[in-house]
């Protein structure tokens, strides 16, 4: 074969390999867009996801607008005027959001002031539990009227603690004018919140949207 064969052999040489490389950086551009894209739907994603949680973390925040450490019996609102049938009075108060809340009648009735939610949290010891068949609530009034059971507890001839704790807990909505009572109720028994306050106290937080 003749230097001319060689030298056309190798100028196809030099245009294949330069097809080759051409390919491969097409692909190669190709790959790196796709890339790209890739990345980008992912980093969308990610900020969506950010603000779902940001959105959920936002519907359920809470203020804490009011903690009670010192509660007792009130008896001077009729009908809860006797030993089994009281009013809770709210003492030695921690905190008050006044644009939330506010304590009236002898710190036995709070109004809501915000519209909202709120959630009430009660925890409270009480005292004289009698050995018979006796039942003991707790009620939320809301108005004036039955809103909610927060605690019933039942006794019987064989039941032998003069004690019974409460931790519990409730949903309330305000229009901005309603306002709340929690009552102490017995079927003929008097009983006590004890005086150690150390086991007693009553927060409510402002559910915000």
């Amino acid at each position: 074969m003749g230097s001319g064969s060689g030298t056309a052999l190798g100028i196809i040489g030099i245009i294949i390999a330069a097809g080759a490389i051409g390919f491969a950086f097409f692909v190669w551009n190709g790959t790196n867009s796709d890339l790209d894209d890739v990345t980008d739907q992912l980093n969308d994603l990610e900020s969506e996801l950010n603000d779902l949680e940001s959105d959920f973390s936002n519907l359920t925040k809470t203020i804490v607008v009011g903690i009670w450490d010192a509660l007792d019996e009130n008896l001077d609102f009729t009908p809860h005027n006797s030993g089994d049938d009281w009013l809770i009075e709210f003492g030695d108060n921690n905190l008050s959001n006044t644009d939330y809340i506010s304590v009236s009648n002898t710190n036995t009735r709070i109004t809501l002031l915000e519209p909202g939610w709120y959630r009430i949290n009660l925890n409270l010891l009480l005292l004289g539990i009698d050995i018979s068949n006796h039942y003991y609530l707790i009620w939320l009034y809301v108005d004036g009227a039955y809103e909610f059971l927060l605690d019933r507890h039942q006794t019987s001839t064989t039941f032998v603690s003069s004690l019974h704790y409460i931790d519990s807990s409730a949903f309330i909505y305000s229009n901005g004018t309603n306002y709340i009572e929690l009552n102490g109720y017995s079927n003929n028994d008097d009983f006590d919140i004890t005086g150690n306050h150390y086991y007693n106290q009553f927060m409510i937080e402002y559910i915000t949207t």
